[in-house]
């Protein structure tokens, strides 16, 4: 029995790592490019790097990483990584409220 499972905190952080590997798998997908591409786990190594400095910020200032959230710092970050690598990466919106658009937006300029 998953006794982890029923803490939730952990279910929390499982739907995060879920939205997050759904946003990975939806801008490859968009980019056209393979996950098993061998490029792709050094893209995923520096984008997680970039969104644990996020999280620690968001943390710091009081901004809450619900699993939008999440999702739409760690898109951005896995995008930036990508385009760096000179793949160019339609811009998208990652987060569709206005707070939330705001305090990612605070956020991505620390990441800067």
């Amino acid at each position: 029995m998953d006794e982890w499972g029923r803490d939730p905190s952990v279910r929390a952080m499982r739907g995060i790592f879920k939205t997050m590997e759904d946003c990975v798998d939806d801008l490859l997908k968009q980019l056209n490019i393979s996950p098993l591409d061998l490029r792709v786990r050094g893209w995923l190594e520096q984008a997680l790097v970039n969104y644990e400095r996020a999280w620690v910020e968001a943390r710091r200032k009081g901004i809450r990483m619900d699993e939008k959230m999440a999702a739409a710092v760690y898109g951005h970050c896995l995008a930036k990584v990508i385009g760096a690598d000179g793949i160019k990466v339609p811009e998208s919106r990652f987060a569709s409220d206005q707070d939330a658009e705001r305090e990612l937006s605070s956020l991505l300029s620390l990441l800067e």
